[in-house]
């Protein structure tokens, strides 16, 4: 409902679903706040099989009358030739950080009102800070709706240190974490190895950025020629096209990175085809990705 309006959605969900994907991620604000109703449209028959989460802590940016008529038709104008360069204005600025008891509570009743549903599966802190995880009253709140059934799960939606805080020294209500999936980050592809307790942990936008998925591919070109890796890998990586692109990139994330699930944001059916059918058929063997993971930390910018 933002960039994508509701039919093209309506398309994208049936396909994931039909692909077999079952865990929707969405929040308050998306959509000038009216993502989850859509959601909520869509899984009318299928709640039990879904898995929902979304997020409180951003408020939704909203829209005058006038603006609801402009966004379609800049949605439209998107599909043109140059669309790339229209940018989204005249909404005002996003709101961070509204993290109290109050505005938890109605946040919530709203999005399960949206989404037609007695509960969520997870509910995120939507770019929190680790200061947050003090807020001993907002904590003992969190520990009050999952007694109560409303959400079965709550957690972090941050940075990978965030993340990596709450999973060391945050409270135990904290269950879940959601983090950019960067195989060049190594506090990201870290968290497996620091986490004190189980969660589960989403990663999200594994792409990222053309200069990102670039460095990657460069990585990768780079070690089909050099004769201290495994020739079989060698072979794997020469000449490597999208389609191995994808399964080495998706696969270090899925496999070896100790993510539980990951959103790839998506709306056109034959990225999401191609997306699936990279992490169910990789070419990668286990030890093959970990390898080619370790390399990408070991050279990342990020270091």
């Amino acid at each position: 409902m933002g960039r994508v309006g509701r039919a093209q959605s309506l398309r994208a969900m049936n396909v994931a679903w039909d692909a077999g994907i079952t865990l929707f991620d969405t929040a308050r604000s998306y959509g000038f706040g009216e993502a989850e109703a859509v959601l909520g449209e869509f899984l009318g028959g299928k709640r039990e099989q879904a898995v929902i989460a979304t997020k409180y802590g951003i408020a939704p940016q909203r829209l005058s009358p006038l603006k609801r008529v402009v966004v379609p038709m800049v949605r439209a104008a998107k599909k043109l030739p140059g669309a790339g360069r229209l940018k989204r204005g005249g909404v005002g600025p996003v709101v961070h950080g509204e993290f109290s008891v109050a505005g938890l509570r109605s946040s919530l009743e709203t999005s399960l009102r949206a989404l037609k549903t007695d509960h969520v599966d997870v509910l995120f802190l939507h770019e929190a800070s680790a200061a947050v995880m003090q807020e001993d009253a907002l904590m003992l709140e969190l520990e009050s709706l999952v007694r109560a059934g409303k959400v079965l799960r709550v957690g972090l939606y941050g940075s990978a240190a965030v993340c990596g805080e709450g999973l060391a020294h945050g409270p135990a209500v904290l269950g879940s974490m959601q983090f950019g999936a960067d195989v060049l980050d190594p506090v990201a592809m870290g968290l497996a190895d620091v986490r004190e307790r189980r969660a589960l942990m989403i990663g999200n936008h594994p792409f990222g950025s053309a200069d990102r998925v670039s460095r990657v591919k460069a990585m990768l070109e780079a070690m089909a020629v050099d004769e201290t890796v495994p020739e079989e890998l060698r072979d794997k990586l020469w000449g490597l096209g999208w389609d191995g692109l994808l399964e080495a990139l998706l696969g270090m994330i899925v496999d070896s990175a100790g993510v539980d699930v990951l959103v790839l944001s998506m709306m056109e059916e034959r990225h999401l085809r191609k997306n699936v059918r990279a992490v169910e058929m990789c070419r990668f063997g286990a030890g093959e990705l970990k390898l080619m993971r370790g390399r990408m930390l070991a050279h990342s910018p990020l270091v």
